[in-house]
């Protein structure tokens, strides 16, 4: 990742993770070596990534970066232990946590695409998203509008109270009727950041990891990324 505009290399894309949500994005086989082939053979493109700061560290994401829930999932479940329970496992134990838990409010503060209007709102769950479809059971949650060549974030804001909010998100999302939910708004964003409201450990991640708690911030950085992508008909 290179923020002067100029990557010094290009990345390829092997799928060989568990939703491959960047693999599917872009259109590439979900077979690493078919995928290859159709990188060699392709085109390079240069695109905007996240950037988001937290604890005093920087780390950049292609996908999606939040906190709230996703995060608390993350946290419990490391790398090596959801690829051994497998998927369907890791969706009951993604189940159990969002029945078991409280998930306590924290600020969003937001600076408006296009409009560069500020805003604060209280949430339970932030995702800024870079990808149409998140894969398996989050793949209602994203906007079809998504893109990673977008000069700004597809922010999804869910506000309390998490026992009603967060499930009816799903619900709402599986149906379609996202537009029809009071208890979550979609804004594009250039760039956000949020705070806790007490004392509760609130969650980060960012493309499945784990990177800390709130607060941090989240930006773009425009043409910080070469990636290879297949030659398009």
């Amino acid at each position: 990742v290179s923020e002067d505009g100029n990557p010094a290399a290009a990345l390829g894309i092997i799928p060989v993770g568990s939703a491959n949500a960047l693999a599917r994005h872009l259109r590439l086989p979900l077979d690493p070596v078919d995928a290859v082939l159709a990188q060699v053979r392709g085109i390079e493109r240069t695109i905007p990534v996240g950037k988001l700061e937290c604890d005093g560290q920087i780390r950049y994401f292609t996908v999606m970066a939040g906190a709230g829930p996703d995060g608390a999932l993350v946290y419990r479940m490391h790398a090596a232990q959801k690829s051994r329970v497998g998927r369907f496992a890791y969706y009951l134990r993604a189940a159990h946590l969002f029945a078991t838990r409280g998930f306590p409010s924290f600020e969003v503060a937001y600076i408006q695409a296009g409009s560069q209007v500020s805003a604060k709102v209280t949430a339970v769950a932030v995702m800024a998203v870079r990808v149409r479809d998140l894969g398996g059971l989050f793949s209602g949650l994203t906007s079809r509008i998504a893109s990673i060549e977008a000069s700004e974030l597809d922010l999804h804001l869910v506000h309390p109270p998490a026992w009603l909010s967060l499930p009816l998100w799903f619900v709402s999302s599986w149906l379609g009727i996202q537009r029809q939910n009071p208890l979550l708004k979609h804004v594009k964003a250039v760039a956000f950041a949020c705070t806790p409201l007490n004392e509760a450990a609130i969650h980060v991640q960012a493309d499945g990891e784990w990177i800390g708690r709130v607060p941090f911030r989240i930006s773009i950085a425009p043409g910080a990324l070469r990636i290879r992508i297949p030659q398009r008909r």
